[in-house]
């Protein structure tokens, strides 16, 4: 069984790589051919206020790449107002100050553990390649400026990849906090083929932009749907970044996956205190005419059951309404792949893992 690092699997898989791994995954779960495992998230207390323990699993097959995903994270998270909004962080308390994401990867042929390494690096990249591929069916071809609403993990990848997607000229950066849109600016200045340009507002990132690609922690809206102009696509990375307005003017909104709502449970603590549980999942997709998360799904739009955008005066919008283990399959075969190519990451004996008893 192979041990990688974030740092090795950065080295062998460059962000941008894996869109054509997930687009067959998308492919593939759309004609019935892999499979989802909905997302649990359980919550309990721990010793500090107002911080909450919260264990999440999430998995997914390919049987096509032969492989099994788990993806698991052990986390004390809390909730915290910014820029007027209510943002949600983990807290790297583990030791060393660190934090415990784990994807394990298994093979469909033997039931075998294949691999075991650290969701953060594939995490980025496998939301980042989400928006890329729903942009790629849905925003207009000649879209050359994107407002980037966030300046963290998520979006440097989503710059990357979007710039892959499209012929970018113009990539416009806001976060609530001057430093660190300042320092994202300054950081991947030079590093895409695009300008690089710091917003004072999102107001002024978006307007006249084509894309507006949101990639933050905010579990609140970071602009009025009011604001959004003819022709625009739009996406985000949860589906409270978003407004009730931008989901009711978007024509057509596609979301991730039908079977969105994490199933969470709440251990020793009042669930209306939580944050994500208190929201609601569901919130803010209100449209009269649909069925909450009846709408179009990613995995439609690369088959072709679905057009994507028609009019080129439409808002179009793809809503990552949730995370899918399926990902984690799909990019995992890929790190796998090419880690043993390069002969990167530790091998451990697979024996350790096994068992002679009938489980």
């Amino acid at each position: 069984m192979l041990i990688l690092s974030n740092d090795d699997i950065e080295k062998i898989l460059p962000v941008g790589a894996c869109l054509d791994v997930l687009e067959e995954a998308y492919r593939d779960l759309g004609n019935g051919m892999a499979a989802t495992v909905p997302r649990y998230d359980v919550f309990s207390p721990t010793k500090s206020l107002n911080e909450f323990y919260e264990y999440k699993t999430m998995s997914g097959v390919l049987p096509n790449r032969g492989i099994a995903a788990l993806r698991l994270n052990s986390s004390v998270v809390k909730w915290y107002e910014k820029a007027g909004g209510v943002r949600k962080d983990k807290l790297p308390v583990a030791g060393g100050d660190r934090y415990v994401g784990l994807i394990m990867l298994f093979s469909t042929e033997t039931g075998e553990p294949l691999a075991i390494f650290p969701d953060g690096y594939v995490q980025k990249l496998r939301v980042a390649g989400a928006s890329a591929i729903a942009a790629r069916y849905l925003a207009r071809k000649n879209s050359t400026t994107m407002a980037l609403l966030g300046s963290g993990w998520q979006a440097s990848a989503h710059l990357v990849t979007m710039a892959m997607i499209r012929d970018l000229r113009q990539v416009r950066v806001f976060s609530p906090t001057p430093e660190s849109r300042r320092k994202f600016v300054d950081e991947w200045r030079g590093k895409v083929n695009v300008e690089l340009i710091e917003s004072v507002s999102a107001a002024e990132a978006i307007k006249d932009a084509d894309m507006v690609i949101c990639t933050t922690n905010s579990i609140s809206a970071l602009f009025p749907g009011e604001i959004l102009q003819p022709g625009m696509h739009v996406s985000c990375v949860k589906p409270c970044e978003l407004d009730a307005l931008t989901y009711k003017r978007a024509d057509p909104l596609i979301i991730h996956w039908r079977e969105a709502k994490p199933f969470q449970i709440a251990i020793g603590v009042d669930p209306q205190s939580i944050p994500d549980v208190a929201e609601g999942w569901h919130h803010p997709i209100t449209r009269e005419d649909t069925a909450i998360w009846d709408l179009p799904t990613i995995s439609q739009l690369v088959n072709g059951q679905h057009p994507g955008r028609v009019h080129d005066e439409a808002i179009s919008c793809f809503c990552n309404n949730v995370g899918l283990g399926l990902q984690f399959a799909a990019v995992g075969s890929e790190v796998l792949a090419r880690a043993r190519e390069a002969r990167v990451g530790r091998e451990i004996p697979t024996d350790w893992f096994l068992e002679d008893v009938h489980p």
